[in-house]
C-alpha cells in the first residue's frame, strides 16, 4: 500500500520472516550434540522404547579421524514411539512455539501413556534439526490401526544459508511463504512391521513411530566429535541412571556398524561410590530443612544450621538477628554426592586410593542436574562451574570449598515443583527467573559446605592415626637405634658416630622447629585479636577525625567560638583516650608480652575481652554474664593465655549466635575457685556429637569460611601452661556449646 493511501488508524499484526527457522535451529543451538539431544527428548516424549542415530555414507580420511561428507551422506533418527497423525503435522510441527505441550502441563496432564514427565513446552527443539541439515525427511505414523503413513519434505537448500531469500529470488521471503510438501500413503513405505539391528542385535521394529533423514549436511564430522556426541546423548537419563525402571534405550550407528557404538569408557561412575570416604545418600530438601544420609548415619538440618556457610546466611538472615528475612524461591529438589580422596598412596587408606586413571576419571564428571530424570546441559561436565565453585575457590581461600574435581554428585529436580527453574531456550543451563535459581545454587553450596566439613573430619582422623602412630612407636628414635645396632654389628665406628651426631642434629632441629610452630600459634592468635579491635579503632578514628575536622573549620572563620572548638578538642581527647585503651589491651598479646607470668584474676581478663564485643552483643542481643563461685580465681600464667582464649571462645559463640532466631541469646561464664576450673557456656545451636571429637583439631571448621584455628590455638595455648579444655556433652549450663577450663 502506497505511504499516502495508509489510514491514520488501525491494526497490525506481526509476520515473522523465515530467516526465523535458521535462527531457532542453526544460530540459536550451540552445536550439534544439543541438536540431536532435542530430537531424542522428542522420541522420549513420543514413549519411544528405543531410538537410533544413524550416520550413513560417511568417509574415514587418511588421518584416521577427519569424516567427510558427500552429497550421499546421511544422518537419520528413528523411534518406535506413539508417532504422529496429520493434524498434529500440520497443527503443531509445522508451527514455531507451538503451546501444545505448555497447556497440557498447565492443565494438570504432565505425564505420557507411560508415565513419563513430558520434557518439551517451548515448541522449538525440533527445529534444531537445522543445524545438522538444511533438507529434512520426516516420516511418521501414529500407534492406531486405521492411522497411515506421512511423509514431509522440508527442503531449504534453495535458500541462502540464512534464510532470507531464495538463491534466483533475492526477496526477503516470510515464514507463512515456505511451502513444505507432505504425503499421505495408504500402505507404509518405511515404517513398516519387520526387524532392525539394533546395539549389534536384531530387535522388532512395530508399524508405527518417526524417522527424521537429514541430507546436505552442515559443519565438519570426526571419529572424536562423534565419540563425544555418543557419550553425551547416552548420558542423556543421567549417568546416575535414576530412571532404571523406564526401558529408554539409545543406538548409535556408523555407517551401518553398531559395534563402534560399543560403551568404550574403561569406568562406569557407579563402580567407585565405594572408594568415596564421603558419601551423601538419599538427600532431600523439603520445607525448609535439609535430610540427608552421610556415611550411613542418617542427619536432618534446618535453615539456621545451613547459615554456617556465610553466603547463605547474607542472602536469607536478617544482619546479627538469626531472623529468617525470606525463605528460597527455589522447590523441594533431591540430592546425592561424592567425595573422593586424591591424594598420594601414603596418605590414602587403600580402600579409598585411585590410580592416575581412575583419578582422570573422577575429574571428567561434575555435579550432574538432572529433571525428571533428563539431564539439563551442560551440567556436570568437565570445565562446567554451574555451582559457581571453582569461581568461589579462585576468589577466596580455595581450601573453603571442595573441588569439583573431587566431587561427583546429582541434583534432582521436578518441573512440577520447581516450574521457575527453565531451560534456556539455546538449552544450555538454566534461565535466571527471579530469585529462583540463585537460590538454588547457594543452597546447594551449602549444602556442600556440609560435606566438606565431614571430608575434614576424614582428613582429621587420618592425621591423628598417623600422629599417634608416630608418637606410640617412636618411628624416628628407634630407627636410630636400629641403625646404630646395625652399624656396630657390622663394627663400622665411623658411620656409627655420624648416625649419632645425626640425631642429636635432629633433635636440636626438631625443638627449633616445635619454638617454630608455637611463634606461629601465638601470631595467629593475635591475628584474631587484632581483627576484632580493628573494627573499633578505624571507627573511633574516624570519628576523632571528624570531630578535628569541624574544629579546623570553626578556626578559619573571623570570629571563631572558641567554646564550642575547646568542647570539640575536649571530645577528640576523649576519642584519642579511647583508641589507647584499645591498643593498651592488644599490647598483652604479642609475644614479647607474653614471657612473663604473674598472679592473674581472670574475671578482669574475661571483662576485658567483653569490651571487645560490646557492639556485637548489642546488635545480637546477647546477654553477656560472669559469675565467680568461692572467691575470686587467680591463675599464675602468661595474660596473653588467657585473652587469647576467651576471645576466641566469645568470637565462636556470637558467630553461632548470630545464626539462630531466639530472643534468649546468651553467653555465660562460671568461675569455680575450689574446683579450678572454668565452665563456658552459651544458649546457640552446639556441636554435633560427630563434630565434637575434632573440634580441636587445626583447620577443621564447622563455619563455611571458618579458619578452623581458634579452638586449636585456645587447646595449643593452654597446655604449654598445663592447663585443659574439653568439650562438655553431658555437664551443660546453656543448651548449645559447653566448654570445661581445668587450671
Amino acid at each position: 500500500m502506497p505511504e499516502d493511501k495508509i489510514p491514520s488508524k488501525g491494526q497490525l499484526s506481526p509476520k515473522p520472516y523465515a530467516r526465523l527457522l535458521t535462527m531457532m535451529g542453526d544460530e540459536l543451538i550451540k552445536n550439534e550434540r544439543i541438536a540431536l539431544t532435542e530430537l531424542i527428548k522428542n522420541s522420549y516424549d513420543a514413549d519411544a522404547d528405543w531410538v537410533q542415530i544413524r550416520l550413513i555414507n560417511f568417509t574415514l580420511d587418511e588421518d584416521e579421524d577427519t569424516l567427510l561428507t558427500n552429497e550421499n551422506s546421511i544422518i537419520e533418527i528413528e523411534d518406535n514411539g506413539e508417532g504422529m497423525e496429520f493434524s498434529v503435522i500440520r497443527d503443531t510441527w509445522m508451527n514455531p512455539a507451538s503451546p501444545i505441550k505448555l497447556l497440557k502441563k498447565q492443565s494438570g496432564e504432565r505425564k505420557t501413556k507411560k508415565g513419563r514427565v513430558i520434557q518439551g513446552e517451548k515448541g522449538i527443539g525440533r527445529f534444531a534439526i537445522f543445524k545438522i541439515g538444511s533438507k529434512i525427511e520426516l516420516f511418521t505414523k501414529a500407534n492406531k490401526k486405521a492411522s497411515k503413513e506421512i511423509y514431509l519434505l522440508t527442503d531449504l537448500s534453495d535458500f541462502d544459508d540464512d534464510l532470507i531469500s531464495n538463491k534466483k529470488d533475492k526477496t526477503p521471503k516470510y515464514l507463512d511463504e515456505l511451502e513444505f510438501s507432505y504425503e499421505i500413503k495408504d500402505q507404509p513405505k518405511v515404517l513398516k512391521e519387520g526387524r532392525i539391528n539394533f546395539k549389534g542385535e536384531t530387535k522388532k521394529r512395530e508399524e508405527k513411530g518417526t524417522l527424521i533423514r537429514i541430507t546436505n549436511l552442515k559443519g565438519s564430522w570426526s571419529l572424536t566429535k562423534i565419540a563425544e556426541i555418543k557419550q553425551d546423548i547416552g548420558n542423556i537419563q543421567s549417568p546416575f541412571k535414576i530412571v532404571e525402571e523406564d526401558d529408554f534405550e539409545i543406538d548409535f550407528m556408523l555407517n551401518g556398524e553398531s559395534q563402534f557404538l560399543e560403551d568404550s569408557a574403561e569406568y562406569s561412575i557407579g563402580e567407585f561410590f565405594k572408594k568415596a570416604p564421603v558419601v551423601v545418600s538419599k538427600g532431600e530438601y523439603s520445607q525448609n530443612r535439609v535430610k540427608l544420609n552421610l556415611n550411613g548415619t542418617t542427619r536432618e538440618y534446618d535453615l539456621a544450621r545451613l547459615a554456617s556457610y556465610t553466603e547463605f546466611k547474607k542472602r536469607f538472615f536478617e544482619k546479627k538477628k538469626g531472623v529468617l528475612k525470606r525463605e528460597p524461591e527455589c522447590g523441594p529438589f533431591n540430592f546425592e554426592f561424592y567425595v573422593f580422596d586424591l591424594r598420594g598412596r601414603n596418605t590414602v587408606p587403600p580402600k579409598y586410593w585411585l590410580n592416575s586413571k581412575e583419578k582422570e576419571f573422577i575429574k571428567q564428571h561434575r555435579i550432574y542436574l538432572s529433571r525428571d530424570g533428563i539431564r539439563v546441559y551442560p551440567y556436570g561436565e568437565r570445565g562446567d562451574d554451574w555451582l559457581e565453585i571453582e569461581i568461589k575457590r579462585g576468589t577466596s581461600r580455595a581450601g573453603d570449598y571442595l573441588s569439583m574435581d573431587q566431587t561427583i554428585g546429582r541434583i534432582e529436580i521436578t518441573q512440577e515443583n520447581n516450574p521457575k527453574l527453565k531451560d534456556k531456550t539455546n538449552r544450555e543451563g538454566l534461565l535466571e527467573i527471579g530469585n529462583a535459581l540463585e537460590d538454588f545454587k547457594i543452597l546447594n553450596r551449602a549444602i556442600l559446605d556440609l560435606v566438606k566439613t565431614e571430608f575434614e573430619k576424614y582428613k582429621s582422623s587420618l592425621n591423628q592415626k598417623e600422629h599417634q602412630k608416630l608418637v606410640k612407636e617412636e618411628v624416628v628414635k628407634s630407627g636410630f637405634e636400629e641403625l646404630e645396632s646395625h652399624l656396630s654389628e657390622k663394627g663400622d665406628s665411623k658411620s656409627r658416630k655420624l648416625a649419632t651426631n645425626l640425631f642429636k642434629d635432629y633433635k636440636k632441629e626438631r625443638e627449633f622447629l616445635v619454638e617454630r610452630a608455637e611463634v606461629s600459634e601465638d601470631l595467629a592468635a593475635v591475628g584474631l585479636s587484632v581483627e576484632m579491635a580493628s573494627h573499633d579503632l578505624m571507627m573511633l578514628m574516624g570519628k576523632a577525625k571528624n570531630t578535628l575536622s569541624k574544629s579546623l573549620k570553626l578556626l578559619s572563620v573571623e570570629n571563631p567560638d572558641l567554646d564550642r572548638i575547646t568542647e570539640d578538642l575536649e571530645r577528640t581527647m576523649g576519642q584519642l583516650n579511647l583508641i589507647e585503651d584499645q591498643i593498651s589491651g592488644i599490647q598483652p598479646l604479642f609475644r614479647s608480652s607474653t614471657r612473663r607470668r604473674k598472679d592473674i584474676k581472670l574475671k578482669d581478663i574475661i571483662e576485658k575481652v567483653e569490651q571487645y564485643f560490646l557492639n556485637d552483643f548489642e546488635e545480637i542481643g546477647i546477654k553477656f554474664s560472669v559469675e565467680e563461685k568461692n572467691g575470686p580465681f587467680v591463675v599464675k600464667t602468661h595474660e596473653a593465655v588467657l585473652l587469647q582464649t576467651f576471645i576466641n571462645l566469645i568470637d565462636n559463640s556470637v558467630y553461632w549466635l548470630e545464626t539462630i532466631d531466639n530472643k534468649n541469646k546468651e553467653i555465660s561464664i562460671v568461675l569455680d575457685k575450689i574446683k579450678g576450673e572454668v565452665y563456658f557456656s552459651d544458649s546457640g545451636p552446639g556441636i554435633s556429637e560427630d563434630d565434637v571429637p575434632y573440634i580441636f583439631e587445626s583447620f577443621f571448621s564447622t563455619k563455611g569460611e571458618g579458619r578452623g584455628l581458634g579452638l586449636y590455638i585456645c587447646r595449643q595455648l593452654l597446655e604449654r601452661n598445663d592447663f585443659t579444655i574439653e568439650y562438655s556433652s553431658s555437664k551443660k549450663i546453656l543448651q548449645g556449646a559447653n566448654f570445661t577450663i581445668t587450671f
